[in-house]
């Protein structure tokens, strides 16, 4: 099938699939979400595809959540359609995360917000050398439980990267993500999909019922509570989304200043 912002290649047993929105450096809207639950799906039941490599068009990876496209779906709805929509992003990083073929991000450029929890619900992650990661949430007067982002990043960095991180809003650059283990591999900028690739083929070489049950294995042992989790977070984020600081976070993010938050 057509998609309207992914794009999607096949190639020597390797699916391509790539974040299509390089004019809004490939943010999440509501579109690309169930895009991404589709085209899971279909990898997923796709015999020809045994790896998948993620990326993104242009200059991003993705840069995160749509703002215009989230303040038009969350502005007229209630508490209890505000965290259903939150849940559309979060079923597109459970579907990701749950695939039972190898995925490989090839992070071109930022990865921001739930750009960042995208990449992190890879399996490997090679990152070119200008990408820029970060947990960008609190910035805009939300909560880091966005998309998995803190069961995902505790599980690559530890406990103590993972609160600094989450509690800031920092943004790192690759080399920083390397060091601490949010990134396997750093490469020229020029480099990064064609490494990428290369990994997925290799991948693509081993034995497909052996990886599909090791991934299955790691997939139990280490997100056995990702679900339930995921509900847990839309519950707390739905509350951010009604509070004068997120409005407040937004203002000030589209008129290009700091925010000032007042805790209400």
């Amino acid at each position: 099938m057509g998609y309207e912002s992914l794009s999607l290649e096949r190639r020597e047993g390797v699916g391509i699939l790539t974040l299509n929105r390089p004019q809004k450096l490939n943010a999440l809207n509501r579109v690309m979400a169930r895009e991404l639950i589709q085209v899971c799906d279909d990898l997923e039941s796709d015999p020809a595809v045994r790896a998948v490599v993620v990326t993104g068009a242009g200059r991003a990876f993705s840069a995160g959540g749509d703002i215009q496209d989230f303040m038009v779906a969350m502005a007229p709805v209630s508490p209890g359609e505000k965290e259903a929509y939150i849940r559309l992003a979060d079923l597109a990083t459970l579907k990701l995360k749950s695939l039972e073929k190898p995925v490989v991000a090839a992070v071109n450029g930022v990865a921001v917000g739930g750009g960042c929890c995208i990449a992190m619900a890879c399996d490997i992650r090679i990152a070119s050398q200008k990408a820029q990661f970060g947990l960008v949430f609190v910035n805009r007067g939300l909560s880091g439980a966005d998309m998995g982002a803190t069961w995902l990043l505790p599980c690559l960095v530890g406990a103590g990267k993972a609160y600094e991180l989450l509690l800031t809003g920092d943004i790192i650059d690759a080399r920083e993500a390397e060091r601490i283990g949010l990134v396997n591999y750093v490469v020229a900028p020029e480099d990064v999909l064609e490494r990428a690739w290369e990994m997925a083929r290799k991948l693509v070489s081993g034995p497909p019922l052996g990886l599909k049950m090791t991934k299955r294995a790691l997939n139990h042992s280490i997100m056995g509570g990702l679900a339930s989790h995921l509900d847990y977070e839309a519950a707390l984020q739905a509350f951010c989304f009604q509070t004068q600081d997120h409005q407040e976070g937004v203002r000030s993010f589209l008129e290009k200043r700091e925010a000032v938050f007042k805790g209400q």
